[in-house]
């Protein structure tokens, strides 16, 4: 991180930080935590900090009606842009707290998403775009006889709009979801919220915190599976397995490492 960065910071808290460790390996956005109390991110690019507006705005808006802590920008700067915010503490969940993290779902999913700042696509088109990027980047990737099966998945677009669209987070990977004490805490990284199926934030799930909703160890099937669409996501929508406890493979993980995605 260069050293201007360093001097907004300490601008910004009004004294010279005694110590920064820099996350800089994250995609959108490079991260500082400061004296073991602060978060610092500054976009990489232009096109990050339209999805940063939308934190500076949203957050405080859904902060109060949430189970679990989100980040409250205490310094924020349009030139250059960059925020700054307490440090939420917690590990990366693995399995914890099944009930915390439906319970955080379903607050989320039932606020009155209008008046919100948040994008409402229309969804068979969104849906068909995303199939045809998934046909052309994904489809060739899979082993030749998975291929009928996601092109059979990929023309079901037009049947994903028996849904009633839902504040979303959109993100839920699970670096961005902070368990403390066993207890989901916190949930960061809200550049993506949008309106959409709530269906998609339980997927999330099942590609990591929670895959292999029922059984009782978190192994992948021997083979890939790719389920009909909303099929797996639908029982999850109502209820989340938790599955038995599992050694953390990335040992050692804080919060430092959790922002820097």
């Amino acid at each position: 991180m260069i050293a201007d960065r360093h001097r907004l910071i300490a601008d910004a808290l009004g004294q010279s930080p005694r110590t920064i460790l820099e996350i800089d390996d994250g995609y959108d956005f490079e991260v500082a935590i400061v004296d073991d109390d602060w978060v610092f991110r500054f976009p990489r690019r232009a096109g990050v900090e339209e999805a940063l507006e939308l934190e500076i705005v949203l957050l405080p808006l859904l902060a109060p009606a949430l189970p679990v802590n989100v980040p409250l920008f205490e310094h924020i700067s349009r030139d250059p842009v960059f925020v700054g915010y307490r440090l939420i503490r917690g590990e990366p969940l693995v399995d914890e707290d099944a009930d915390g993290v439906q319970a955080f779902l379903e607050a989320l999913h039932a606020l009155d998403p209008s008046g919100l700042p948040v994008q409402h696509l229309e969804w068979v088109e969104a849906y068909h775009e995303q199939c045809a990027e998934f046909e052309r980047l994904v489809l060739p990737l899979l082993d030749k006889d998975l291929r009928p099966q996601a092109t059979r998945l990929f023309g079901s677009a037009e049947t994903l709009v028996d849904f009633k669209p839902a504040l979303l987070h959109a993100d839920l990977a699970p670096e961005h979801l902070l368990v403390r004490d066993g207890r989901l805490a916190g949930v960061i990284d809200w550049g993506d919220a949008r309106l959409g199926d709530p269906a998609l934030d339980y997927a999330w799930l099942l590609n990591g915190p929670v895959r292999g909703l029922g059984r009782r160890s978190r192994s992948p099937p021997p083979s890939p599976v790719l389920p009909p669409p909303r099929t797996v996501v639908r029982g999850t929508h109502r209820r989340i397995h938790k599955p038995a406890r599992a050694h953390r493979a990335r040992p050692g993980w804080d919060q430092g490492q959790a922002l820097s995605q």
